[in-house]
């Protein structure tokens, strides 16, 4: 019995010690703040990717690495993965209305309509025009605007918004609100669904009354150098001007919408594009693991918007937070001097505010017949909250619909917290709000961290004084401990 005893405490005493020797401490303020600080400096110039501050952050970011000894990724130099992007803008533009009587309207980009266009140029004449009352469809509600339409090499025309939408009391407007609560998703979504269907352009009816179409020509847009693009135009016009468009019959502008070919009109569009190649750069470091054919990414972008009309755009939420406290992280585990069961990489992404660009591209060029990524995390806004979280204790936590047991490390670590936050653990399948997207297309198991849009968001106000040091911190425990705890629960 003694013995069994002398056994059983000497298996615990092992256990423990094992557990003092994988644990990574979690980064204090004075890991993180500095290097926020710095970043959402007026110095950096709003960290612009392919601009002269975009340079600055990743100079600096490239030499936290080096202080904290963390190996470049691939042996790049200065630890920069360095590739092109190309910069469009639109020179010239034009949208026709033809109608039966052969009358053509032609509409001003001055103040008629706006236009996001892919990255080619494109003409197209009389092109037949179908309108698909909100342009979703969704399966699991038995919703489906599209039903019985046909609307391949066709302009599609919808309504911004999605039905009921004017009535949050209703129970439509409840349900369509869960699946897309953000607007940017929705937009997407109908996006998607139209170049799914084989639409060749896309129309936005925008209700709102207060809509103005912005004049995009000479706006700037990028993708990835020779980038083979399945998107298709995008063009956004007002409820006043459609109704001078299109017969009020066929677009009633009111909920019990029949979507219907619109016999009696074509559609005449041109998107003229000016292209410019630049460089950006990823900054990746890593603490080589154990197993050096499995990693861990612990990811966020560091560039922001530059400077608009004369005023800085500093981005001390987007994203000087989530970079900052990679850097933090980064720190404690090299500190810690323990070599971990796998690669841990560090990456501060460039050219998400241009489409997630740096993700992408890194993903694209990623070698996965020799190495696997066993969990993506990103950190996106973590220092500020929404208006409505009144508390400001209120954390959302993205991971994919097959990974349950990511949520169940998330609450674990929250819990833990002597404050724990009120967790929005939601679902990152169909989104792409930020670099998660790039891994989670691949299959790669995500968690994204974010803390909740604000007034200041894309604004010059996003400034340091605004941040909230003890919620940076307080995620970054949680990311910290699900890692610890994600290594821990991987099969030997």
């Amino acid at each position: 019995m003694r013995l069994r005893i002398l056994l059983l405490f000497t298996l615990l005493c092992c256990k423990s010690l094992l557990f003092s020797q994988t644990t990574v401490q979690n980064p204090s303020k004075s890991d993180f703040s500095p290097a926020l600080t710095i970043l959402a400096s007026d110095s950096l110039q709003g960290r612009k990717a392919n601009g002269r501050g975009g340079s600055l952050a990743a100079s600096y970011v490239s030499s936290k690495m080096h202080s904290y000894k963390l190996k470049a990724y691939n042996d790049f130099e200065d630890y920069f993965q360095i590739f092109e992007i190309e910069e469009h803008a639109v020179k010239k533009t034009s949208l026709q209305i033809k109608k039966r009587n052969h009358k053509t309207i032609s509409l001003s980009p001055d103040k008629d309509f706006e236009v996001t266009p892919t990255t080619n140029s494109i003409q197209k004449k009389q092109v037949d025009v179908v309108f698909a009352s909100y342009g979703l469809d969704v399966p699991k509600e038995n919703y489906d605007d599209y039903k019985n339409l046909d609307v391949k090499n066709k302009i599609v025309v919808v309504l911004s918004g999605f039905p009921d939408d004017q009535d949050t009391t209703s129970s439509t407007y409840k349900k369509f609100k869960n699946i897309f609560p953000e607007e940017n998703d929705l937009e997407e979504t109908k996006l998607k669904t139209a170049i799914s269907k084989g639409a060749i352009a896309l129309i936005i009816i925008e209700t709102r009354e207060n809509f103005k179409p912005q004049n995009k020509e000479n706006e700037v847009f990028h993708s990835l150098e020779n980038t083979t693009t399945t998107s298709i135009p995008v063009f956004k016009i007002s409820k006043k001007t459609a109704e001078t468009l299109f017969p009020k019959s066929d677009i009633p502008l009111k909920n019990d919408l029949a979507s219907t070919l619109l016999k009696n009109v074509k559609i005449n569009f041109s998107i003229e594009l000016k292209h410019e190649t630049s460089y950006v750069g990823n900054v990746l470091g890593l603490i080589p693991g154990k197993d050096t054919t499995k990693t861990i990414i612990i990811g966020a972008h560091y560039d922001h918007l530059g400077i608009k009309n004369d005023s800085i755009y500093n981005g001390a939420d987007d994203n000087a937070s989530g970079t900052s406290g990679m850097l933090a992280l980064a720190k404690k585990w090299s500190e810690s001097n323990i070599k971990p069961e796998y690669n841990i990489l560090f990456a501060a992404w460039t050219a998400e505010e241009m489409g997630l660009l740096g993700s992408e591209y890194f993903v694209r060029n990623f070698d996965f017949k020799k190495q696997k990524i066993l969990l993506a995390i990103n950190m996106d806004m973590i220092s500020r909250s929404a208006p409505e979280d009144k508390t400001h204790r209120m954390l959302s936590i993205g991971t994919q619909k097959e990974t349950e047991y990511l949520k169940k490390i998330a609450s674990e670590s929250n819990a833990r917290l002597q404050n724990p936050f009120t967790l929005d653990l939601w679902e990152t399948d169909g989104h792409s709000g930020s670099d998660y997207a790039s891994f989670a297309a691949k299959g790669i198991p995500v968690m994204t961290f974010f803390s909740g849009f604000h007034e200041d968001y894309h604004t010059p106000r996003d400034k340091v004084s605004k941040v909230d040091l003890d919620k940076i911190q307080d995620v970054l425990f949680i990311v910290n401990n699900s890692v610890l705890k994600f290594i821990e629960n991987q099969p030997n």
